[in-house]
């Protein structure tokens, strides 16, 4: 309806509303005169363009004009919206909407097939940006391609020459209303090229500040263990990781986030029934919702929530994960109001906040459509030719790589596709299958997802021959149904979902949705990528959460055809469902066998802390245990329907820790960003102590310091009793604030370890420290879900994380020969470079290990001695 009355409107316009016959030259500066006069811009036939991006036009206009009347359509929709800016050109596109708009105006509803008034102050003659920007919903414009009747239209920052169907209220009657407007691109030059790769600074946070996360220990919510150092060696050279990221959440239908797999469980003959009265589509009272297969860990988030964006860094850092590839696979979208939020809050994380961030790329069309050029264009104007975020970059062959076809750039004519021919790296992306797909197909190309056995990916036709695989994917689960072997939608039948393996592929059926929580799909096929041992491991994926509702398809009625329910899903983002964070630290311990680990590090000799000595003693006692800056902000930011979520407990921003002890204490330090708050604050500075690496106490924490409130200068240390977060009183002990840095003292008799005793030195302690965690939706308790670790306040390291304290005889000072029972502690010396220690013949002298903190070196002798503190990872047994 809506298309064939704009369609009629436009023929009837093909002409200015008002003629103006007077020749510039009788005219003074462009006025003709002093009359008000409103001009409809727009000369011959248009149609109705639907928009889902930022949508601009520059003009040049001739006269002062007050207001701008803008034709848009909603396609028959009455909860549509949108706003519309004016903007004073400056410069170019970017800069121009970064500045503040002359008049903004949202239109909520907006008005079907009429024109939307924007008035403000009178404006001066000059070049202009018309923006509309904020959509929900369908929205549409009315353009006219390949014209430039009045000025260049920008989509998503990418000019195109269109014109757009307006009315101009001028103060004055103009000679010639639209003056010439220049390109943008007539300054390129063809001869741009890529930059060298980031690599930051020694002084950089990253550096100076290193945090150090596959030296973490954790065990998971399933009971597994982490592997480290000592199970899968050394961080090896030339391994990356990639993560199939989705920017697409932002929600621009207004729909509210729906929970598909509560729905089903409470549904169980609606799966494959579109016309089921539950559904909210077909209840009495119909509403607009947004499939999700299960609820994030965040909420039904979008992805310009600034909040959870750093949360992602952090998490994705300490994965392991190198870089992400967001999802731009569907028409020209590029997302842009997603990156440009994403792109910021991962640079300051990795700037200020010490976390070494992924990088960013895109994965564009599978095919070279004319769409997949507009992307390729709009992003390397937006981003890549002005240097935006160049430490963000992702890097291949020594260029920024793109997962994109370059069809449009074998033989580039104009200067704008020769610059984009030859600065970037291509790799093509590979639309499915497996390893019997041709090999020669499979160079210069990357895939996404596949069925086992997986293809290899060679990248270049040199690595071929050798057969030296560039890159290999690794799926959480694929629709894919395996009898009839064909793509199938995910709550289709014989589905490989979560708990499929090739050699029990109906494990799901038979033993129901407790087995979904194992990632058996994810295993298999990490361990055969692991086999074949490529240089990058693409993973599917992190968070594309929703999915379509299709009355059929694929032969699959009521088809949800890439995300069902949890065992036929393929995030790996925690939930707040039953698969928890159990696939985050599945991925974990995959990528520390895949990548290698740092060595746990080894702590500097014996030392007795002072509590009245201040924060100085510190200085060199190592490690220095770095966790990440500036993490504690408030979320305020809206979410899917009328959402918006809060969060304001960020308070003491923990930044790293140190331990030491003697033969009788162990005292624990802890730094924040800024002066510590009073303890007379609820939920303040807890320290959790897991001292015998097993199942027992609470989330494998055998202890907590501070749980029941502190006094002026002791806390209480209690021990939990293995019923869910109940404790009891072990000791009252001591405690220091200094500022930034807070020291607790613990007798070691009191945590169940030797004191005094001939093997005083030899244990194990992992730790955390939280501040102000509590349960979601009530600030004033904390009653024991460690999901909530996700959700506020801080801990340190981070969710199940926990540092690792490992001491032993020799890094306590002690030689093999000497009588531990007469001999003092030893205190680190300072000034022994980190070299003097690499053998055992000086790790047995008297001289001490530098105190370098994370980076020190750690000898062969040390690492032979070092206990483990957890065994590899373990299967359920069935």
């Amino acid at each position: 309806m809506c298309l064939s009355l704009l369609m009629l409107l436009a023929a009837l316009f093909t002409t200015l509303t008002v003629c103006v016959n007077i020749s510039a030259a009788e005219a003074s500066d462009n006025i003709a005169s002093e009359k008000p006069i409103t001009i409809e811009a727009f000369s011959g036939s248009c149609a109705p363009r639907q928009i889902t991006e930022d949508f601009c036009l520059r003009v040049n206009l001739g006269a002062p004009f007050t207001a701008i009347h803008t034709m848009m359509c909603t396609y028959t929709a009455t909860d549509s919206e949108a706003s519309i800016a004016l903007y004073k050109w400056n410069i170019d596109y970017n800069t121009t909407i970064g500045s503040e708009p002359i008049a903004y105006e949202l239109l909520k509803p907006l008005r079907d097939n009429s024109y939307n008034k924007l008035s403000f102050e009178e404006q001066p003659a000059g070049e202009y940006l018309f923006r509309v920007a904020d959509i929900k919903g369908t929205v549409g414009v009315l353009t006219r391609d390949m014209s430039v009747n009045k000025g260049y239209c920008y989509t998503n920052g990418k000019e195109s020459t269109s014109d757009w169907w307006m009315k101009i209220d001028f103060a004055k009657t103009p000679v010639e209303p639209f003056l010439p407007v220049n390109s943008i691109l007539d300054g390129i030059d063809g001869k741009h090229s890529a930059p060298e790769e980031y690599v930051p600074a020694e002084d950089a946070l990253v550096n100076t500040h290193k945090v150090m996360p596959d030296t973490w220990v954790f065990t998971d919510g399933l009971g597994r263990t982490s592997l480290t150092y000592d199970d899968v060696g050394p961080v090896k050279d030339g391994k990356e990781i990639a993560m199939f990221y989705w920017t697409w959440h932002d929600n621009r239908g207004g729909a509210e986030g729906f929970n598909t797999n509560n729905f089903i469980e409470a549904n169980p003959d609606a799966g494959n029934d579109y016309n089921h009265p539950a559904w909210p589509e077909n209840s009495s009272n119909p509403k607009r919702v947004a499939y999700f297969w299960n609820e994030p860990i965040w909420g039904y988030y979008k992805t310009t929530d600034e909040w959870v964006l750093r949360r992602q860094s952090e998490l994705l850092a300490n994965a392991g994960v190198d870089t992400v590839f967001t999802d731009n696979t569907n028409g020209s979208f590029t997302w842009k109001e997603s990156y440009d939020v994403l792109y910021p809050t991962w640079d300051m994380a990795q700037r200020e906040g010490a976390v070494n961030t992924p990088k960013v790329s895109f994965m564009l069309n599978f095919y070279p459509f004319a769409s997949n050029y507009d992307q390729i264009v709009s992003l390397y104007l937006d981003i890549y030719r002005p240097g935006k975020y160049q430490n963000l970059w992702y890097y291949r062959d020594g260029l920024p790589m793109l997962m994109a076809c370059n069809d449009h750039f074998y033989n580039p004519t104009g200067n704008l596709n020769k610059e984009i021919a030859s600065f970037f790296s291509w790799r093509s992306p590979h639309i499915g299958g497996d390893e019997t797909s041709p090999e020669y197909k499979r160079t210069g190309q990357w895939g996404w997802l596949a069925r086992y056995p997986q293809p290899l990916y060679y990248g270049r036709r040199e690595n071929l021959r050798p057969r030296i695989p560039e890159q290999m994917t690794v799926g959480v689960a694929v629709n894919y149904d395996y009898v009839k072997q064909a793509g199938t939608a995910m709550n289709g039948e014989n589905v490989m979902g979560r708990s499929y393996s090739s050699t029990y592929p109906d494990r799901y059926l038979k033993e129901g949705k407790d087995a979904s929580k194992y990632g058996y799909f994810f295993s298999e096929q990490f361990d055969y990528a692991l086999s074949k041992d490529p240089e990058v491991i693409f993973i599917t994926g992190w968070n594309e959460w929703t999915a379509g509702r299709h009355e059929n398809w694929s032969g699959v009625e009521n088809a949800f055809p890439d995300q069902f329910i949890d065992e036929f899903s393929r995030d790996l983002e925690p939930t707040k469902g039953e698969l928890k964070d159990h696939y985050y630290y599945l991925l974990v311990n995959y990528v520390r066998k895949f990548k290698g680990c740092s060595p746990i590090p080894t702590p500097s000799y014996a030392k007795t802390i002072n509590l009245s000595a201040g924060s100085e003693q510190w200085n060199d006692v190592a490690p220095y245990y770095a966790a990440y800056i500036g993490n504690t902000e408030d979320r305020n930011a809206e979410g899917y329907g009328d959402v918006v979520f809060t969060e304001t407990s960020g308070r003491n921003d923990i930044i790293g820790a140190r331990v030491a002890r003697n033969e009788d204490t162990v005292w624990f330090y802890v730094e924040c960003n800024e002066n510590i708050t009073p303890y007379t604050d609820k939920l303040w500075m807890n320290l959790l102590i897991d001292i015998d690496q097993s199942n027992q106490g609470w989330e494998t924490f055998d202890y907590v310091v501070n749980k029941s409130p502190a006094s002026a200068d002791t806390l209480v240390l209690e021990k939990f009793t293995g019923d869910s977060y109940a404790s009891e009183k072990v000791a009252d002990v001591k405690y220091r604030v200094d500022g930034k840095s807070m020291v607790v003292e613990i007798p070691k008799t009191a945590l169940g370890l030797s004191a005094g005793t001939e093997r005083w030195y030899e244990y194990t302690v992992n730790f955390s420290w939280t501040d102000n965690v509590h349960d979601e939706g009530n600030y004033d308790a904390f009653t024991g879900d460690i999901m909530d670790f996700y959700l506020s306040g801080d801990v340190a390291p981070g969710a199940r994380f926990k540092f690792s304290y490992r001491s032993d005889k020799a890094n306590s000072g002690l030689g093999a020969d000497t009588d531990p029972a007469t001999t003092a502690p030893i205190a680190p010396d300072t000034d022994v470079p980190t070299e003097s220690v690499t053998n055992a013949e000086t790790k047995s002298e008297t001289k001490a290990p530098a105190a370098g903190g994370c980076q020190s070196a750690v000898s062969f002798l040390a690492l032979i001695l070092l206990p483990t503190a957890a065994g590899p990872l373990r299967r359920r047994k069935d």
